[in-house]
């Protein structure tokens, strides 16, 4: 039971063992959220509420095969579909600036957009300058479902001869549905450019319109090596992309170019990765010293090229040019190589190790793509204002922020 919300889960689960080296789960789970929804909510745009999401069936089927009886080959895999829950944030939020109750919230247009110079919005004066707009709103969709997603996975273990190393090959899919994504839905479309509902200026609805797909393919070598070594070794392959990445958008640029067409919104997902290999290790040399490196590499995360400014006039500067898509632009990759060495000394009563941890040895520079200045224009034509003169932003393109570089720390443990 959480705040606003009573849910109700159930699973059933059965487990079939007809062959000694061979193991079938199939489960069903049922979940009900009674009010996560918001369903008694009444507003001028939402008169009848909502209905209850009441049909989250979720079946699951898993299975594991020892193929020789012997633990040198096993396949597995599984697949199912998953709800998600809702979340409060957004309930929250349509109780707080819904319009009718809580708070109103009123913008203020720069004439400047408009060809107006005599209406410009004078920032040490934003509520007697520029041109007054109707309220802005949050609300819940008239149909809010809670998100599901379909998910897949099938792998195989093989033991390395006769060694302690076992070579693990792993594929996901997963299938993102009814995902939460925030828009405005009192906008007519770049096209046309006009609020349908001349009562308010932005609704910012939270609808299910986000969906998501994943693909990943992972190759790992884990084992013990002679000596009492452990090494961990993967390389993922991996595809995400999505319509939004995140139920709150980050303001203003995180929302979509054109909120009537969420579906030019489907693009790679800011978190996507196309390829990692992450190495770690633990190595025990003489004299009790053990030496433990990690290193990392990602081929970087990508960015988003914007206008950098509010092309269509819809109050938010998540504008990309034409043919542009979400996420487009490759970022920087991410390497690092961290180490830790310990010397163990024995005692009478224990035994005490002394260590160094440095990360990042190589003092690499890697590049936090999420701060990358992704406007290429601080102003320029708009959709309104075609003539204007568009002015370049000398930080196009200019990280604002660098992961943490060369970091050394010294500890002593002792154990007894």
């Amino acid at each position: 039971v959480s705040v606003g919300t009573t849910r109700w889960s159930g699973f059933l689960q059965d487990e079939w063992k007809p062959l000694s080296n061979l193991s079938i789960n199939v489960g069903v789970r049922y979940d009900l959220d009674t009010n996560a929804n918001d369903p008694d909510f009444s507003h001028p745009l939402v008169p009848n509420g909502r209905d209850r999401d009441t049909n989250n069936i979720q079946p699951r089927l898993g299975f594991s095969w020892d193929v020789t009886k012997s633990g040198q080959y096993v396949v597995r895999g599984g697949a199912g579909i998953f709800t998600g829950r809702y979340l409060l944030v957004p309930i929250f939020t349509e109780l707080q600036q819904n319009g009718a109750t809580g708070w109103l919230i009123r913008q203020r247009l720069n004439g400047l957009l408009l060809g107006l110079p005599a209406l410009a919005l004078d920032p040490a004066n934003p509520r007697t300058t520029g041109i007054a707009l109707p309220p802005d709103i949050t609300l819940l969709d008239k149909t809010f479902d809670a998100p599901e997603a379909t998910q897949a996975s099938l792998g195989a273990t093989a033991r390395l001869g006769n060694t302690g190393l076992y070579f693990d090959v792993e594929g996901v899919y997963v299938k993102g549905r009814k995902e939460i994504m925030q828009r405005d839905a009192n906008w007519s479309g770049n096209a046309t450019h006009v609020r349908p509902n001349p009562a308010y200026n932005q609704i910012n609805t939270y609808t299910n319109d986000g969906e998501s797909v994943y693909k990943g393919l992972t190759f790992s070598v884990n084992g013990n090596l002679k000596g009492g070594h452990l090494i961990t070794t993967s390389v993922t392959l991996a595809s995400k992309k999505n319509r939004n990445d995140d139920f709150s958008p980050e303001f203003p640029v995180g929302y979509p170019s054109d909120s009537a067409d969420p579906a030019a919104e489907y693009g790679r997902a800011r978190s996507d990765e196309r390829f990692r290999l992450v190495m770690t290790g633990i190595f025990r040399l003489p004299w009790q010293v053990t030496v433990s490196p990690i290193f990392e590499y990602g081929s970087g995360q990508p960015w988003t090229h914007r206008y950098g400014y509010d092309f269509n006039g819809d109050g938010k500067t998540g504008d990309r040019q034409p043919g542009v898509e979400r996420f487009g632009e490759d970022g920087p990759p991410f390497r690092q190589l961290s180490l830790r060495v310990t010397k163990g000394v024995p005692l009478p009563f224990g035994k005490v190790d002394v260590f160094v941890e440095a990360y990042n040895v190589f003092n690499t520079v890697n590049y936090d793509v999420s701060t990358i200045d992704g406007g290429e224009f601080t102003a320029g034509p708009t959709l309104a204002n075609p003539n204007a003169v568009a002015v370049r932003n000398s930080n196009f393109g200019k990280f604002v922020n660098t992961f943490p570089g060369r970091e050394v720390q010294f500890g002593v443990r002792l154990s007894f």
